[in-house]
């Protein structure tokens, strides 16, 4: 629909509230500093309403027009100003064609249409005019109309991306380059997403709406961000249509998950289930509401099995040994360990040579948290796979049921079935020759359950001899001198997607771009420091990354775990920094690291100097955004803790969580910097730049790494080895070959005529 279309229409004043005023103000060609001014002035409005949900514009137009002494005077004096911002949104909702474009994308998925309406409405006539005309290109090269596909950036830069200069019939790269931001700001313009329209304030939802989000907001953790946002947008959503929580229904949630899946990439889709099952679980605790269908995932996967849907007779015995288990990370009680009942000796952890008891269960087992999980998820898979398949009968009814080949044989039919069905999905060959991990690790962890139980040992071996013919590392098999076979293991190496990240630094520009990301992002956080303002989130965030960046350079390439808790302050910190401008020290004690060695080297004197301008102008950002409190001791502080240390945090002296840093780090390395990597590659980066210096380097490595032995720095860098070897091979070579060149004098005679030649 064109502008021309509505220049003589009535303005339509019957309907709208105002979520529809604010969406009329970003569609408006106003600059940004108006806008805001005049969406905070409506939000003062509102908040001092007594409207129950956003407010209609009707009601709007009627205060601005005779306001009561009550709303002047909850507005603190300030009615003058909020008058006139008020007028000027309502001269927009007056405009026919903005109004009608805002009422339009009122719950549902921008298209392509809706970006050229809203170009026409902001652009000048020209750029209007080359917009539609580059979008309309963009439509037909999929074989579309306006009409047919989202105005999302999540839907249009992978076109724009694989974009020609014939798709929009151009014929040099830079007038291609014209027609993408062309789109872009078009699309930008009814994005939900970028307009930040998308967000629902729990203010402006009606009384009944809000006390549901609240009742579940209670219930989230503090750090499922993510989960209360979708239920809020969720909220939003239904209340904008008018239905209330008992009211919803399946075709309600496909059209809430359709409107969400168009703003982002096919893995949101996770997200959604996560905030799902989070409303679910409160529906279980007592909210007055109908659970809600998980959506489908993007890929095939294994069915949800919840651990309480286990028979007791099988769960019982495990819970009953994981509550006694402790981490070695977190040992606490040193008589937990030594079945001591001398308090001396307890306390230092010493047994004595004659222990009062004899009894060796005492001790209690050593198992980290991931372990407990691998434990339950192994045993409920196998029970859950048992309870399906109906070549096994009887079904299991007690733990040691389990341990049969039938079983097995089920948990791993399931497994590649759902492996199988993924790949389907994503349109790649199923190869049923090909051993999978995950079956082979759910296998294992049972053995483990079975020998920690005390399962009858034939059965256990029996599972166990499963195992190793279903593991992948196994290439084949060799006959010993006494005739007997041996299993052949292939060698280990790093994972094919980090491998993938590290091989493109073999290019010197990638590398030279990672040497100059820390001062690349250091200078984009800093900058409105240097110019007199505040830094934001997005600036602390930013020099996180630089941080990051930085010790993984010149400190240390340390785990993302162990860089997600760094402590600045307190007596166990790990960062000891100088009063004046010299070195500091980096301490990790040996508990707190994955092969549990210390780590302890020094700081060079720049990174003293960000971490110090970090602590003083951006960690007070961090802090307020993470509701932590001035005495928490971390770097980068968090809302959460973590069970191995000392049982958690008390609120407010959490970490952010590693996915959360490598999340962020990523997405700040390819914005930024042009780089595809992620924590653990940066950590591998430092052993190949070493390795590529002097190959002969691999126990340095291992040290720099951490690594407990040469083993594994050898099997993470063995394609590197090889490349070496045969490099090294050549030299040899060659420096052979001109030797017995330079020494041998050779001398060939023509037979014919007995000459030399």
């Amino acid at each position: 629909m064109k502008h021309q279309d509505f220049q003589d229409a009535e303005p339509v004043d019957d309907g709208g509230d105002t979520a529809d005023l604010r969406r009329c103000l970003w569609l408006s060609n106003m600059n940004a500093a108006t806008r805001q001014a005049t969406l905070d002035s409506l939000a003062k409005l509102c908040a001092v309403s007594a409207a129950d949900g956003e407010l209609a514009v009707t009601r709007v137009r009627q205060i601005v027009a005779a306001p009561d002494a009550a709303t002047r005077a909850a507005l603190d004096g300030r009615w003058t100003q909020i008058a006139s911002d008020l007028r000027r949104a309502l001269r927009l909702w007056d405009d026919g064609p903005t109004q009608w474009l805002a009422r339009r994308l009122r719950c549902r998925v921008p298209t392509l249409s809706d970006a050229a309406t809203a170009a026409s409405l902001r652009f000048g006539s020209d750029d209007a005019k080359r917009a539609t005309a580059a979008l309309q290109a963009l439509a037909a090269s999929e074989g579309g109309a306006l009409e047919d596909l989202p105005a999302t950036a999540a839907a249009v830069e992978p076109l724009l991306r694989n974009a020609t200069p014939e798709t929009f019939g151009v014929a040099s790269m830079k007038s291609l380059e014209n027609k993408r931001t062309l789109v872009r700001r078009a699309v930008r313009l009814v994005d939900p997403v970028s307009s930040g329209l998308r967000e629902t304030s729990v203010a402006t939802l009606p009384s009944h709406w809000k006390q549901t989000v609240e009742t579940i907001q209670t219930q989230l953790k503090d750090h499922e961000t993510s989960a209360a946002a979708i239920l809020r947008r969720l909220a939003g959503f239904c209340a904008r249509q008018g239905v209330a929580a008992m009211e919803i229904d399946g075709p309600l949630i496909d059209a809430f998950v359709a409107l969400e899946m168009a703003t982002h990439t096919p893995g949101y889709v996770e997200k959604l289930r996560a905030a799902f099952r989070r409303w679910n679980d409160s529906v279980d605790a007592g909210l007055a509401a109908p659970c809600l269908p998980l959506p489908g995932a993007s890929v095939h996967r294994q069915a949800n099995v919840d651990w309480k849907s286990v028979p007791a007779a099988i769960r019982s015995p495990v819970d009953a040994y994981l509550a006694t288990a402790v981490s070695l990370r977190n040992p606490g009680d040193w008589s937990d360990f030594v079945p001591d009942e001398d308090l001396e000796y307890a306390e230092l952890g010493i047994a004595f040579i004659d222990p009062v008891s004899e009894d060796s269960d005492q001790a209690a087992p050593i198992l980290e948290p991931g372990t407990h999980r691998n434990w339950r998820d192994a045993v409920k898979r196998a029970w859950h796979a048992a309870s399906m398949d109906p070549r096994v009968h009887p079904k299991p009814s007690v733990l040691a049921d389990l341990f049969s080949r039938a079983v097995i044989a089920a948990l791993v039919a399931s497994t590649r079935d759902a492996r199988r069905q993924r790949l389907e999905a994503q349109a790649r060959i199923f190869d049923p020759k090909v051993k999978g991990r995950y079956e082979h690790s759910l296998v294992e962890a049972l053995c483990s359950v079975g020998r920690a139980l005390a399962v009858d040992p034939d059965r256990v071996e029996e599972v166990d001899e499963l195992k190793r013919q279903l593991d992948p590392n196994v290439v084949g098999m060799k006959r010993a001198p006494d005739g007997s076979f041996k299993r052949v293991y292939a060698e280990r190496r790093i994972g094919l997607r980090h491998a993938t990240m590290l091989a493109a630094f073999a290019d010197t520009s990638q590398l030279k771009r990672w040497f100059e990301a820390p001062s690349a992002l250091w200078a984009l956080a800093t900058a409105p420091i240097r110019q007199g303002r505040k830094p934001q989130l997005l600036q602390a965030t930013l020099a996180r990354s630089a941080l990051v960046a930085r010790v993984g350079q010149y400190v240390a390439p340390i785990r993302r775990t162990n860089l997600a808790r760094l402590r600045y302050r307190g007596d166990d910190r790990h960062l000891m920094l100088p009063e004046s401008d010299g070195e500091g020290t980096l301490r990790i004690p040996a508990d707190e690291g994955k092969t549990l060695k210390e780590i302890h080297v020094r700081i060079d004197r720049e990174t003293v100097r960000m971490l110090k301008y970090y602590i003083q102008h951006f960690l007070p950002v961090a802090q307020k955004h993470a509701t932590a409190g001035a005495d928490n001791p971390h770097l980068f502080p968090g809302a959460g803790g973590r069970a191995v240390e000392g049982g958690g945090y008390a609120v407010g002296r959490g970490y952010i969580t590693k996915s959360k840093l490598n999340t962020a780090f990523r997405k700040h390395m390819r914005k930024h910097c042009g780089l595809k990597m992620c924590l653990h590659v940066m950590r591998h980066l430092a052993g190949k730049i070493i390795l590529d210096q002097d190959p002969s380097a691999m126990s340095l490595v291992q040290e720099i790494l951490g690594h407990k032995r040469l083993k594994t720095t050898q099997a993470y860098y063995a394609e590197v080895s090889k490349i070496v070897a045969q490099r090294r091979y050549i030299h040899l070579l060659e420096r052979k070959a001109r030797q017995v060149l330079a020494t041998v004098t050779f001398r060939f005679i023509d037979p014919r005529t007995g000459k030399e030649l």
